[in-house]
């Protein structure tokens, strides 16, 4: 009988209140009862617009995160549709950052408890923030629905007793107090609006939690419309009420302005109903921050971006107990390193980049595929729901100060530098920012077309044949071009005439070479002199409007000091937009053996495909070289080797074969490998952005190889070189 698989899997217990809690008493708890009093200290009747500001912001982007959650209803919330939409960079510095900020919003709320339980009992603040952290701890260890349950309770409680206070104070209100509206200046306002912005980020926390939401296409669009639209108003109406029912010349306390107001109105019950509600408010909000952030690192750790240990699941309670017990202990550290307002710009400060780029991500897959992405909601108003976010968020940001903006940065930082040293190479997904804007995510597995047309610029009469015949065996139609470099004060024309005038025989010779040189049955070639100012250019353009499949090069510099491809063929990488080979020393007159490295790269690939071609031709044997590390995991060496095993498809034509060799230094493996070998083919980096033109390994390779290299390299339409190209088309 075969094994039963075991999975493990986390229920959907969470339904539209639970959901529309979790998120609604993240960011109506401790804010709604801290925040004011902070708001009014810097803006003055100011702050109702700064709460106005972030709430229109916030349903902005309530209504894009409806659309991505539909669309990706998994855990990890903003990570999971950024890292999707973006690329495993970006979602190493967004989870990283989403999850400090939620942390730090937990430790504002615990520190918010503690001030709100010093109005009647004195006890040490920390020792209140801290005992409070662990009973959450505790009670997040047993699984989202016991959290879920208290949420519920929390939340209907907390918009009783706000609505009772904002009726109260209201009709007491003192119409002076609202004039001048902005006593500190518009600025203050918007740096305002920075302070508070934490408190929307509650709407992240609701995505965090969609993999256990039932009925996910319905409950999510209303839970993140409802949770954003409610909260701004009971923002709003708690800061009309805390600005009218202010007593001018009287002191209240920055971080407790409800109790105190409350107290003024309905004496000491109304006093105890604000401290109690607040309790359970700021208790909310530090759950919910629990609750919520540690599905980051859980998130993180499925996409191999953190270690496995993040994914355990614990027996009991089917939840990612690890996960929930790093978070808690970070979030009580947090208590003794940063004040409150510290803590509410410092989330605030990375709520700003998340926002903005989960609008974004709503715009790029409007207008791209991401395979499996069908939202059930979409966005009615785009793309102007999406300006309002993004350009909302950004006009923040350089009000929030020098600290957090400082974190902002580090973090991005942190976020690059852990994906280069823990994810590269495994991170999920494999697909970047760019694959997605060029739309090619979904082609796993390159299939090349065939190689039809085939230009080869023809300059030096060393390596001529070598160039051509490459070129008939890739090619079924060859184009030479040979330019004539003409000075830039010569005008072409002329250059042209005393071209035919002075029949130059060095330029002859090259006609008389391709005529001559041997071509294999039924190809079509053709002959093109072209009179250039720039050759480089000549061969880029010559090429476009040839519409050729692949230039042939020649890399015959000797340079011992630096990797120099020559000036020509430098700027034809640097500007083409056609896939290049790059042949480096001669071809022998007989090839035997081809030896293929291959990493499952774009650039490995299309050189297997042109290795199959070259043996077609030539009758030689292809080995194809895999090199791994011996550190990597036993599970991807196995992947590997079923990969190479799919690729080699052995026929009775050509000869195929493959190796797996485990070293630390891939150059040196190929290198040792290519000793026996005829010419080694390997595909240039597939990297858009890198300082030389070829990769560090190809060129190590090529320049150090005793045998001949070809390099393949196919552009990139978002890439340095597509760039470089664009600015010398400007520059003109």
């Amino acid at each position: 009988m075969a094994a039963i698989e075991t999975q493990e899997r986390l229920g959907r217990s969470l339904g539209f209140f639970s959901t529309f809690a979790i998120g609604t008493g993240t960011m109506i708890g401790a804010g709604i009862f801290i925040l004011p009093g902070v708001a009014m200290a810097n803006a003055g009747p100011g702050a109702i617009i700064s709460f106005m500001l972030g709430g229109i912001i916030a349903i902005a982007t309530a209504i894009s995160m409806s659309e991505l959650a539909t669309g990706m209803p998994s855990a990890g919330g903003s990570y999971y549709y950024i890292s999707r939409t973006m690329g495993a960079v970006f979602g190493a510095i967004i989870g990283l950052g989403s999850w400090l900020a939620l942390i730090f919003k937990g430790s504002f709320a615990l520190v918010g408890l503690a001030a709100y339980f010093q109005i009647y009992y004195q006890s040490p603040p920390y020792l209140i923030a801290v005992a409070a952290g662990l009973i959450l701890l505790v009670i997040n260890y047993r699984g989202a629905k016991v959290s879920g349950s208290l949420q519920n309770i929390i939340v209907a409680m907390l918009l009783v007793v706000l609505v009772v206070f904002i009726f109260e104070v209201m009709f007491s209100a003192k119409p002076g107090n609202f004039v001048p509206v902005v006593p500190y200046g518009p600025v203050s306002v918007l740096t305002t609006t920075g302070i508070i912005f934490i408190s929307y980020l509650g709407l992240a926390e609701i995505s965090t939690v969609a993999e256990e939401v039932k009925n996910p296409s319905r409950n999510l669009p209303l839970a993140f419309i409802a949770s954003a639209v409610t909260v701004t108003l009971f923002y709003v109406g708690i800061m009309a009420a805390v600005v009218g029912g202010s007593i001018p010349g009287q002191a209240t306390s920055m971080f407790t302005p409800l109790a105190d107001i409350a107290g003024l109105i309905a004496g000491d019950v109304g006093r105890i109903v604000i401290v109690v509600g607040a309790l359970f408010a700021t208790l909310s909000t530090a759950n919910g921050a629990i609750l919520s952030s540690s599905r980051f690192p859980f998130a993180m750790s499925r996409d191999a971006l953190m270690p496995k240990w993040f994914i355990t699941i614990h027996k009991s309670f089917k939840t990612p107990s690890n996960a929930i017990l790093a978070t808690s202990i970070v979030m009580i550290l947090l208590l003794f390193l940063f004040d409150i307002e510290q803590l509410a710009r410092l989330g605030g400060a990375f709520n700003v980049i998340i926002f903005v780029l989960l609008n974004l991500a709503v715009i790029i897959l409007r207008k791209r595929t991401l395979p499996g992405y069908a939202p059930t909601f979409r966005d009615p108003f785009f793309p102007f729901t999406q300006i309002v976010g993004i350009v909302g968020s950004l006009m923040l940001l350089p009000f929030l100060g020098i600290m957090p903006l400082f974190f902002v940065l580090v973090m991005a930082f942190v976020g690059v530098g852990w994906f280069r040293y823990y994810g590269r190479g495994k991170a999920i997904p494999e697909y970047n920012l760019f694959d997605l804007l060029e739309d090619t995510v979904e082609q796993k597995k390159v299939k090349p077309e065939s190689i039809v047309k085939v230009l080869v610029p023809i300059s030096n009469p060393w390596h001529e044949q070598d160039l051509l015949k490459l070129a008939d065996c890739l090619g079924s139609e060859i184009i030479g071009l040979h330019v004539i470099k003409v000075p830039d004060q010569t005008s072409l024309q002329v250059a042209q005439t005393s071209y035919h005038d002075k029949c130059m025989e060095i330029d002859h010779h090259f006609k008389k070479e391709f005529d001559r040189y041997p071509a294999i049955v039924g190809q079509k070639r053709n002959y093109i002199v072209a009179f250039d100012h720039d050759i480089a250019n000549s061969i880029i353009e010559q090429a476009e409007m040839e519409n050729v499949d692949t230039i042939i090069m020649g890399w015959h510099e000797s340079g011992k000091f630096q990797y120099s491809l020559g000036e020509v063929a430098s700027s034809v990488f640097a500007s083409s937009k056609k896939q290049i080979l790059l042949l480096k020393d001669h071809l022998p007159d007989k090839i035997n053996r081809i030896l293929v490295a291959y990493n499952g790269k774009e650039n490995s690939i299309y050189g297997f495909y042109i290795a199959r071609k070259l043996a077609a031709n030539t009758g030689a044997k292809i080995v194809v070289l895999t090199v791994i590390s011996p550190d990597e995991e036993e599970e991807k060496k196995k992947e590997i080797a079923a990969d190479v095993t799919e690729l080699v498809v052995k026929d009775d034509i050509i000869k195929v074969e493959f190796r797996i060799l485990e070293k630390y230094s891939v150059e040196d493996a190929i290198l040792d490998a290519a000793v026996d070998s005829d010419v080694t083919i390997i595909g240039d980096s597939s990297r858009r952005f890198k300082i030389a033109m070829l990769g560090t390994m190809s060129q190590r390779i090529a320049k150090h190889s005793k045998k001949p290299v070809l390099i393949i390299k196919k552009p990139r339409p978002i890439s340095k070189e597509s760039l470089n190209n664009l600015m010398k088309k400007m520059g003109r």
